[in-house]
């Protein structure tokens, strides 16, 4: 045989192997593709229940309308819930969902309310509680809960809730923020320092003037530190960058709050919350709140000037954000299996109550959920889709009306 024939029969037997060998590893790496996936499947169906719609008048739904009571719930968790707390309502941090949610809360458990003197929802812009901006309970009446805008004085607080109030704040990554603070009280509630910004590019023009645009006074201004502004930072730290001289007062933050949710690990922070407080998954339920359709124009120009503008609600953040992973870690291991779980369940309830919105023949029906490891069997009927859904003027001025019958007007809000 000639050595040319030899070279092809080597040739061709060479591409086979090659062929065989990438036949194999194909199959290989299909085998570890379909198995990984149907062990993703399996875990993730693991925190999967059975949760149901039913019309109220069927057997099914009287039959499993209750399982385990509130109270046994509460013994499985190890505690009692709390309800003294104060939310520090902090601006464009998803902070009117909590609100809802905590609204909701003191709303099933008639619970007293610190609620503002003059406007439906707002306590205040630039100042903490005082004699003149919050309404009156009887003297022998005490409040439980506080959740409307007011900025924070530890001192204030402490003057009209309970000692054993549990202190909550919120916190978001603070570049978005800003863009969310200028575009909704620009185009939404026409703030004037705002709208004497550019329609075309706010951000941009905002950032590079800000001295020609923003307000002199801290308090008065949405989109410079306000998150440090409504966390009631001193005003001499706004004017500097020394974090030595930061530190110390963020330190005191954290003695003071139990707990600084993180906007962009929401609803980790609620199980954090749920836990904390001793509360009932079904007590964090929400449909989200408030928020704003916008397309913002920005550059990685912008995100450096916004560092300059706004240096100290990036330390607030930062800080807060490494205490939050902190107590993340601090948590066990089914932490995150509940939070998977949470997100399934608050999903499938917010779909549930946005159709029954739509369509009213679903008024006569009621989503279950049934008894797990993180909860007791409930229901979510018409009536809870409906606070749900309560805006917080809303049901700021529901609670006002039932903490304050004489307040109230025949056929309108306060």
């Amino acid at each position: 045989m000639s050595s040319n024939c030899r070279l092809s029969l080597l040739g061709r037997r060479s591409r086979r192997q090659w062929l065989h060998l990438i036949v194999f590893t194909t199959a290989v790496l299909f085998v570890y593709v379909v198995v990984s996936r149907a062990l993703n499947c399996s875990n993730t169906q693991s925190v999967i229940r059975d949760w149901s719609v039913y019309p109220v008048d069927t057997p099914v739904f009287q039959h499993n309308q209750t399982v385990v009571s509130d109270s046994a719930l509460r013994h499985q968790i190890g505690k009692e819930e709390f309800q003294h707390v104060a939310f520090l309502k902090v601006h464009k941090t998803a902070s009117s969902t909590v609100t809802n949610i905590i609204q909701r809360f003191g709303w099933k458990r008639h619970l007293n309310f610190i609620l503002p003197s003059s406007s439906p929802n707002l306590i205040s812009q630039n100042e903490s509680i005082t004699e003149k901006n919050i309404l009156h309970m009887d003297k022998d009446e005490t409040f439980d809960i506080l959740c409307n805008h007011v900025l924070y004085d530890q001192r204030q607080f402490s003057k009209y809730l309970p000692k054993d109030t549990v202190y909550i704040g919120i916190v978001r990554e603070p570049f978005a923020q800003f863009v969310s603070s200028v575009y909704y009280y620009k185009f939404k509630w026409s703030v004037p320092y705002l709208t004497r910004l550019p329609n075309n590019a706010p951000i941009k023009y905002l950032l590079q003037n800000p001295k020609q645009y923003e307000p002199k006074r801290c308090e008065n201004s949405f989109t410079k530190n306000r998150m440090s502004v409504d966390f009631g930072l001193p005003k001499e730290l706004f004017y500097t960058t020394d974090r030595k001289k930061i530190l110390p007062y963020l330190r005191k933050l954290h003695t003071e709050f139990k707990l600084v949710m993180i906007k962009e690990y929401f609803d980790e922070s609620l199980i954090l919350l749920r836990r904390l407080l001793g509360w009932n998954i079904q007590d964090i339920i929400y449909v989200k709140m408030n928020s704003f359709n916008y397309v913002a124009r920005v550059s990685y120009r912008d995100r450096h000037l916004h560092k300059q503008h706004s240096f100290l609600d990036y330390c607030l953040y930062n800080y807060f954000l490494q205490v939050f992973w902190r107590q993340v870690r601090q948590q066990g291991e089914d932490f995150h299996t509940e939070v998977s779980y949470f997100r399934q369940l608050r999903s499938a309830i917010e779909d549930f109550c946005l159709e029954m919105k739509k369509n009213s023949a679903l008024h006569r029906t009621v989503f279950e959920a049934k008894e797990t490891e993180f909860h007791s069997n409930f229901i979510i009927d018409k009536d809870i889709c409906g606070l749900l859904m309560l805006n917080e003027v809303e049901f700021s001025t529901q609670l006002k009306w039932r903490q304050f019958p004489h307040l109230r007007i025949r056929g309108n809000r306060i």
